[in-house]
């Protein structure tokens, strides 16, 4: 029975007692009816019979002589007996001797066949008399026979009287059960009720001195005695601040002490907090760094496969653990407030290629097709901080590869409006439910709970994404349907310096056609796209080749349909992974080799080939892996490096890493004996551990900084190589003066890396022009021209995109170090060191080398903060930018 919520218990309780009693005494009605019914018609049957049968044993004789008279007069008895209709005698012929009564009976009355004859309760009801025909019998011969009808008209008033009755006893019952509910309810109800009442009086008059007597020591008195407890604390606190009142100008000053020790405390305890969640991070990170460098050590070297796939195992399995370690820090950093992000115009194509790359092996483990489809001109800037965006993307390229079996993922990056650039990862997985996509962003919430147990995760990289997504100015969505995929989505804002105007269509490639044979389907479309942009005519082949194809200007297939497709086409480029045998593929037959997953760098490479008709070839090809290998293969077997740490383990894990690089290293234990070796002979690059005995790396740092400026010594590099990622060691490298820092555990591209930076910087500083240098000297090291032809090698030659970058670099330098020259007239240092930074990174990547220099150097006297920046520097920096500016100039006419 649905009862309204508004009801009281009481009310409640009544009715569910009254209609328990009103079904029982339904039910016992039903029953009643049945046995009177059935008992009537039993009684009714036997009671019929008995009687005809002794009539028929009286009227044997007159009926064996035909006795009219003596017939009639044996039946007369019959009349006299209560509910018989009709009594009468046939002799065995038929002939009627005598009757007695009407005999009136229908159809559907009852008829007694004999003393086990039974009847539906139905045709009971129905019927209106019931009929007995008996044999009469003399001298063991049948002479004739009685028939008997009785009138069943009483079983009405019977089953009247029966339901009555039984009706009569249900409400006795239910009064009775009403009276108990009652006398119940009093003792259940009644201290809930009085409660209630009490609750809401104290609400309305805030009345707190009232209290409620417990009457029993069961659940009831339990909750008034805590309602009890309550009003008395509540009491207890009003009486406290009412004597605080009184007291209040007496302790004013107490309190204000009370207010600082509290505030203290907290500090204290906050800044504990942050120790611990530091101390924690660099515990687990020191022993991961050797968990991580030496499996991939171990997985580079000559190894048998079984076991070189047991050590990536290890190695994948580290990175992960890392990645998770990180969710939880970045977790505990937006709690605290202190999720920092940096606001930078950014080429948005360059984090969506890095992402790709990062998950191209995990996509390919999967068997799953991953592309980027970045349908915005070239130019567009977005405002963002380059590392968390990155970090965004690859929450949401993990997560989509993680819940996706078949298909693919894809990264689309589209303008919206004048003022957004729209992000989006969509893919072909399982989709989310309705009723999980607003849980889903909540840390440590997945859709699902076996989710856990089936994909993996700590259900963290939602809830980062969406707060670092609203830290940049945007906001994360999700457009999900449970089996047909997920599209997570966020627009940044677009940077003022955009060059937005669009790309214009391209007509080299009108007439021109092509082919594209992918399983593949989301690059396929990708490219598809972008060659009918491009003015090519493209057909799209999804199975297998059929007959009577046209041969294309243009053919992209896979490695298992080179054979098939190597005549087609004019020019066969074979859509290959980092893992394929790309010169086996050149000698089948390619043309040449399209790097998985598909960028569009790519892709407007291979088209700004075909549309000029130069060769295809290695040089358009993307070389982020070339730079990695690089990066990880290079040797400085000259390089003079000291690895300070005070863990053998440490150590021993620099060893092994420095050694793949060439270099045989000296190692310390503490900051004082790095200090004392830095002393004693000169090195070209000094690996720094943060936390050591004795004197720990950042004021060895500090000490060797001194010294340096104290003795006139030339500056060796200083890079921090710690686990402190939290905390305010995270930061203590740039404030004790090194040059760089790399955080463990740490991989050998990113190791050999920071090696190659400073091992440049090393000889940039050796091949410094003296004062006497000549003119060419003086004009190379303002501008590395070494860089623009690398710049132009890089753009496949488009002199038009080099010049659109060096106007770029014009225009923002400007802008930067107007920026620059207000900073440091209001003398604020945070805004030195940002404008500064800027100049320097924008410099450098043009190779402005005496820009970047200079730049560097106001950077580091402004973080330093041990003398202001004065406007001498400035101008210097002015002027240098002024002759960059110039030599930029005639270095792009001469290129023209």
């Amino acid at each position: 029975m649905s009862l309204r919520p508004h009801l009281s218990i009481r009310v409640r309780l009544i009715l569910l007692v009254v209609a328990s009693t009103l079904l029982a005494s339904g039910i016992l009605v039903g029953a009643s009816v049945w046995r009177e019914t059935e008992s009537y018609g039993q009684s009714r049957r036997d009671a019929l019979l008995s009687t005809a049968q002794a009539i028929a044993a009286a009227a044997s004789r007159p009926v064996a002589d035909s006795d009219s008279s003596a017939t009639y007069e044996a039946i007369t008895a019959i009349a006299r007996m209560k509910g018989i209709s009709f009594a009468g005698i046939e002799t065995s012929d038929g002939t009627s001797l005598a009757d007695i009564g009407a005999a009136e009976q229908l159809a559907g009355d009852l008829v007694v066949l004999g003393p086990d004859t039974r009847w539906s309760l139905p045709a009971i009801l129905r019927s209106r008399s019931m009929e007995a025909v008996v044999p009469i019998v003399h001298g063991g011969v049948q002479v004739g026979s009685l028939r008997v009808i009785a009138d069943t008209q009483d079983l009405p008033a019977l089953i009247r009287s029966s339901v009555e009755n039984t009706l009569l006893t249900g409400a006795i019952a239910t009064l009775f059960a009403v009276a108990l509910a009652l006398r119940l309810q009093r003792r259940i109800t009644g201290p809930l009720g009085a409660l209630t009442q009490t609750m809401s009086r104290v609400r309305r008059e805030h009345d707190y001195a009232i209290t409620l007597k417990a009457e029993s020591s069961d659940e009831i008195g339990l909750l008034v005695n805590s309602f009890n407890g309550m009003i008395g604390d509540i009491r207890e606190r009003d009486r406290r601040l009412a004597d605080h009142r009184d007291r209040l100008e007496r302790e004013v000053s107490d309190r204000t002490a009370d207010y600082q020790r509290a505030a203290l405390s907290a500090d204290r305890a906050n800044q504990a907090k942050s120790d611990f969640l530091a101390t924690m991070s660099h515990e687990i990170r020191t022993p991961m760094n050797g968990i991580l460098v030496m499996a991939e050590l171990l997985a580079a070297g000559e190894l048998p496969k079984r076991a070189r796939r047991q050590a990536e195992v290890i190695a994948r399995s580290g990175t992960s653990l890392l990645a998770i370690i990180n969710d939880i820090l970045d977790i505990s950093k937006i709690e605290a407030g202190k999720l920092e992000v940096e606001t930078l115009e950014i080429d948005p194509e360059d984090p969506v290629e890095a992402v790709l790359q990062l998950f191209s092996d995990r996509a390919r483990s999967k068997a799953l097709d991953l592309c980027g489809a970045i349908a915005t001109p070239p130019g567009l800037r977005v405002k963002a901080d380059p590392v968390r965006l990155g970090q965004v993307l690859g929450n949401l390229v993990n997560n989509a590869l993680k819940f996706t079996e078949t298909g693919g993922v894809t990264v689309h990056v589209v303008q919206e409006g004048l003022d957004r650039l729209r992000f989006s990862v969509r893919d072909t997985g399982i989709g989310i439910a309705a009723d999980k996509v607003d849980t889903i962003f909540e840390s440590f919430s997945q859709a699902d709970q076996s989710t856990t147990r089936t994909h993996g995760g700590t259900g963290l990289g939602l809830s980062i994404a969406r707060q670092l997504v609203a830290a940049m100015g945007g906001t994360l969505s999700v457009d999900s349907e449970v089996g047909h995929g997920s599209t997570f989505s966020f627009a940044l804002p677009l940077a003022a310096s955009s060059d937005a105007a669009g790309a214009e269509a391209s007509e080299a490639g009108s007439g021109k056609t092509a082919i594209i044979a992918l399983p593949q389907r989301q690059t396929a479309a990708m490219i598809r796209d972008a060659l009918a942009a491009a003015g090519f005519a493209v057909r799209q082949l999804d199975g297998a080749l059929p007959t009577g194809v046209d041969k294309a200007d243009l053919v992209i297939a896979s490695p298992d349909r080179l054979a098939a497709f190597r005549e087609l086409g004019h020019a066969l480029i074979v859509l290959a992974g980092a893992h394929e045998d790309v010169d086996g593929l050149i000698e089948a037959g390619a043309d040449d080799v399209l790097p998985w997953p598909v960028q569009r760098r790519d892709v407007a490479a291979l088209i700004h080939c075909l549309q000029t008709g130069q060769p295809l070839g290695q040089s358009w090809r993307r070389t982020d892996a070339a730079q990695a290998e690089t990066s990880e293969s290079a040797q400085f077997p000259q390089m003079r490096v000291l690895v300070a740490d005070d863990s053998e383990v440490n150590r021993e894990v620099a060893d092994a890493a420095l050694r793949r690089f060439g270099i045989v290293a000296r190692f310390v234990g503490d900051g004082a004996q790095a200090v004392a070796a830095v002393e004693r002979e000169p090195f070209d690059l000094v690996l720094m551990d943060g936390s050591m005995p004795v004197l720990d790396g950042f004021d060895a740092a500090r000490a060797i900084r001194a010294r340096e400026a104290q003795t006139g010594r030339p500056r060796v590099p200083i890079v921090a190589l710690t686990a402190h990622v939290v905390g305010s060691a995270a930061t203590a490298w740039r404030e004790a003066g090194m040059d760089g820092v790399v955080y463990k555990p740490f991989t050998l591209v990113q190791l050999g890396s920071t090696i190659a930076t400073f091992t440049s910087a090393s000889t940039e500083q050796a091949s410094t022009p003296a004062p006497s240098a000549s003119p060419a000297e003086v004009e190379e090291d303002y501008l590395d021209e070494a860089v623009l032809r690398d710049l132009m090698e890089m753009t496949n030659g488009s002199l038009e995109t080099v010049r659109r970058i060096t106007d770029l670099y014009r225009v923002t330098s400007l802008k930067e170090i107007e920026r620059l020259g207000s900073a440091t007239m209001s003398g604020d240092s945070d805004l030195i060191a940002k404008c500064a930074h800027a100049l320097k990174s924008m410099s450098a990547n043009l190779g402005a080398r005496r820009v970047a220099s200079a730049a560097a150097e106001m950077e580091r006297s402004a973080r330093d903060g041990f003398a202001p920046v004065g406007e001498d520097a400035f101008r210097n920096l002015h002027d240098i930018l002024q002759q960059t500016h110039s030599r930029l100039n005639e270095a792009m006419a001469k290129a023209a």
